[in-house]
Protein backbone atom coordinates (compact mmCIF):
# COMPACT_ATOMS: atom_id res chain seq x y z
CA UNK A 1 0.00 0.00 0.00
CA UNK A 2 1.59 3.01 -1.20
CA UNK A 3 1.02 6.62 1.62
CA UNK A 4 1.31 9.89 0.19
CA UNK A 5 4.23 11.63 0.44
CA UNK A 6 4.44 13.97 3.80
CA UNK A 7 3.46 17.38 2.49
CA UNK A 8 6.59 19.89 3.69
CA UNK A 9 4.76 23.57 2.17
CA UNK A 10 1.86 24.98 4.06
CA UNK A 11 -0.38 27.72 2.98
CA UNK A 12 0.69 31.34 3.27
CA UNK A 13 -1.43 32.33 6.83
CA UNK A 14 0.78 35.23 7.89
CA UNK A 15 1.67 33.86 11.06
CA UNK A 16 5.56 32.96 11.50
CA UNK A 17 6.24 29.96 13.93
CA UNK A 18 10.22 30.66 14.96
CA UNK A 19 10.71 27.27 16.47
CA UNK A 20 9.07 25.19 13.03
CA UNK A 21 11.81 27.78 11.04
CA UNK A 22 14.61 26.50 13.60
CA UNK A 23 13.89 22.71 13.52
CA UNK A 24 14.21 23.36 9.93
CA UNK A 25 17.43 24.79 9.89
CA UNK A 26 18.95 23.08 11.78
CA UNK A 27 18.11 19.60 10.05
CA UNK A 28 16.70 18.28 13.51
CA UNK A 29 13.74 16.87 11.66
CA UNK A 30 11.47 17.42 8.63
CA UNK A 31 8.52 20.40 9.36
CA UNK A 32 5.83 21.64 7.49
CA UNK A 33 6.59 25.71 6.76
CA UNK A 34 4.88 28.06 4.80
CA UNK A 35 6.60 30.34 1.90
CA UNK A 36 7.73 33.09 4.25
CA UNK A 37 8.53 30.49 6.90
CA UNK A 38 10.86 28.58 4.50
CA UNK A 39 12.47 31.59 2.96
CA UNK A 40 13.88 32.19 6.86
CA UNK A 41 15.20 28.73 7.23
CA UNK A 42 16.85 29.26 3.66
CA UNK A 43 18.42 32.41 5.17
CA UNK A 44 19.47 31.18 8.54
CA UNK A 45 21.37 28.11 6.43
CA UNK A 46 23.13 30.58 4.51
CA UNK A 47 23.91 32.97 7.58
CA UNK A 48 25.32 29.28 9.03
CA UNK A 49 28.31 30.17 5.88
CA UNK A 50 25.63 26.70 4.31
CA UNK A 51 25.09 26.63 0.47
CA UNK A 52 21.37 26.01 -1.74
CA UNK A 53 23.12 22.90 -1.41
CA UNK A 54 22.24 22.50 2.08
CA UNK A 55 19.02 24.33 1.52
CA UNK A 56 18.13 21.64 -0.56
CA UNK A 57 18.77 18.75 1.96
CA UNK A 58 17.89 20.49 5.02
CA UNK A 59 14.81 22.08 3.73
CA UNK A 60 13.74 19.03 1.37
CA UNK A 61 13.43 20.81 -1.50
CA UNK A 62 14.93 20.66 -4.96
CA UNK A 63 18.11 22.17 -6.23
CA UNK A 64 15.76 24.72 -8.24
CA UNK A 65 13.85 25.89 -5.17
CA UNK A 66 16.76 25.87 -3.27
CA UNK A 67 18.57 28.09 -5.86
CA UNK A 68 15.80 30.24 -5.91
CA UNK A 69 15.56 30.29 -2.47
CA UNK A 70 19.24 31.41 -1.95
CA UNK A 71 18.74 34.27 -4.92
CA UNK A 72 15.57 35.81 -2.97
CA UNK A 73 17.84 36.04 0.29
CA UNK A 74 20.86 37.39 -1.28
CA UNK A 75 18.34 39.96 -3.28
CA UNK A 76 16.49 40.98 0.01
CA UNK A 77 19.84 41.49 1.89
CA UNK A 78 21.34 43.66 -0.93
CA UNK A 79 17.86 45.72 -0.75
CA UNK A 80 18.28 46.36 2.90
Amino acid sequence: MNRPPHRRRLPDDGIIDPVAVQIAASGTRAVALTPAERLLAAAAILARGGTPYLISKLLHVSGTTALALAARCQHAQVAS
